[in-house]
C-alpha cells in the first residue's frame, strides 16, 4: 500500500506546516467552533431514544432518526454552531481558501477550492468544499483540526458527493485521538496502536467504480492484521467492520454520520460504541456485546454480513464474538481531532465534495 506524507511512521515536526490564524467566533462566516463544554441540551434528552441508536438492552432501532438529533432543532442548520453540544462546524462559507485554512491546525491546500455551484439540497449555505487529488499530484488534499479538549464520545455528521469512477485510495472523513495531542495528522500506516498512543475511525470507499462500496478504515489497539503471522512495519492496515454492498459512495449528495464512544473500562472494550447512519438510516450499531461476528484476517464480519469479502471466506463453524472495541488503555487518550481528506496515488484523478459538517457530543441527524 502506498505511503503518503501523513501516513509516514515517523513525522518530522520541523517539516509540518501549521496554518496560521485561529478559530472564528461563533457564527462568523457560518463556520465556527462553538463549544468547549458538554452540557446536554434539554430538547435532545427529552426526545427519547433516537431511531437507529443503541438501546439499553443492546438492541438497535431502524428507520429515520432525524427527530432525535440536533438538526431537528435547527432548520437548515441555522444556528447549530451555537448549540452547547457542538464541538466544531464547517460549512465552507469563509469566502476564500486562505480564510478557510486559517481555521485549521494543518492542511494541504493544493487541489482545494470553494464550489459555489454545488451543495446539498437542504443546505442554507452558498458553497461546498471541493477536493481534487490525482496520481500525478497533488496526491493529498486535506484539512486537519486539533481539539484542545479531548472527548470520550463524538458524533460526526457531514455531507459528501463522490465523483464516479475515480481511483480512490483514502477519501473520507477520519477522526480519532492522539496522546499527546498533535497539530498534524500522523496515522502511522502499517503499525498497530499500542493503546496509549492513538486510534482512528474513518468511513471511505473501499474500491473503485461508479458507486464503490464504503466501509470503515479503523486503527485501534485490538485491530487485526491482514497477515496470518503479523510481522514487520506493514502488518496492520485499517480494519473494515460493516461489509454491506448496498453502502456505496454515490455521485450525488449523501448525509453520513459516524458515532464513536471510547471504552470506559480501560482493560477491555466495555462501554464502547460505534455506529454509522446514511441519510438518517441506521447502517450498523456496535456496542460491547452486539452484533456478534467473526474475523476474516483484518475484516470483522457481523454474522449477517452480505459482502463477498466475508461470505466467500466464512469459516464452516465460525466462533462468533462481539467486536473488541478497546480503543485505549489510558484515560489520557481521547477523541481530539477531525481530518477530512482526499488522497489518490493511482493514475487518474478524483473529486470529492464535502459540506455541512458538524462534530457534536450528541446525535446530529441530517439537515431539516
Amino acid at each position: 500500500m502506498p505511503v503518503r506524507r501523513a501516513e509516514l511512521a515517523v513525522v518530522v515536526s520541523t517539516l509540518v506546516v501549521t496554518a496560521c490564524g485561529g478559530t472564528k467566533a461563533s457564527g462568523s462566516g457560518g463556520s465556527s467552533s462553538a463549544s468547549t463544554g458538554g452540557a446536554t441540551n434539554a430538547a435532545t434528552t427529552t426526545s427519547g431514544t433516537a431511531t437507529g441508536a443503541t438501546t439499553a438492552s443492546g438492541a438497535t432501532t431502524t428507520g429515520s432518526s432525524s427527530s432525535g438529533g440536533l438538526a431537528s432543532m435547527y432548520p437548515g442548520d441555522m444556528g447549530i454552531q451555537n448549540d452547547p453540544n457542538v464541538v466544531w462546524t464547517e460549512n465552507f462559507e469563509e469566502g476564500s481558501v486562505p480564510a478557510f485554512y486559517a481555521r485549521y491546525s494543518d492542511g494541504q491546500q493544493a487541489g482545494f477550492s470553494l464550489d459555489t455551484t454545488d451543495r446539498p439540497a437542504k443546505s442554507s449555505g452558498m458553497a461546498s468544499g471541493k477536493l481534487t487529488a490525482s496520481g500525478a499530484g497533488p496526491n493529498a488534499v486535506d484539512f486537519y483540526k486539533e481539539f484542545p479538549q479531548g472527548y470520550d464520545e463524538l458524533y460526526v455528521r457531514y455531507y459528501a458527493k463522490y465523483e464516479a469512477n475515480a481511483p480512490w485510495h483514502h477519501t473520507g472523513v477520519w477522526f480519532g485521538g492522539y496522546n499527546p495531542p498533535t497539530t498534524y495528522p500522523n496515522p502511522q500506516a502499517g503499525l498497530q496502536p499500542a493503546g496509549n498512543d492513538r486510534f482512528s475511525i474513518a468511513l471511505e470507499p473501499q474500491e473503485q467504480g461508479a458507486t464503490p462500496r464504503m466501509d470503515t478504515y479503523d486503527y485501534w489497539m485490538q485491530m487485526h492484521s491482514w497477515m496470518d503471522v503479523p510481522m514487520g512495519n506493514t502488518a496492520y492496515y485499517g480494519n473494515s467492520v460493516i461489509h454491506d454492498p448496498t453502502l456505496t459512495a454515490k455521485p450525488t449528495w449523501q448525509c453520513f454520520e459516524i458515532h464513536l464512544k471510547v471504552n470506559t473500562d480501560l482493560s477491555s472494550g466495555k462501554g464502547a460504541e460505534l455506529g454509522v447512519w446514511v441519510d438518517d438510516q441506521s447502517i450498523l450499531q456496535f456496542n460491547d456485546t452486539t452484533p456478534l461476528g467473526y474475523w476474516v484476517k483484518d475484516k470483522f464480519c457481523p454474522e449477517n454480513a452480505t459482502g463477498t469479502e466475508c461470505t466467500m471466506y466464512k469459516p464452516a463453524n465460525p466462533t462468533l464474538v462481539p467486536l473488541d472495541q478497546q480503543y485505549r488503555s489510558t484515560a489520557a487518550l481521547q477523541l481530539n481531532y477531525f481530518w477530512p481528506q482526499n488522497y489518490i496515488t493511482d493514475a487518474g484523478s478524483g473529486t470529492v465534495w464535502y459540506d455541512d459538517m458538524v462534530v457534536a457530543e450528541v446525535r446530529v441527524g441530517c439537515i431539516q
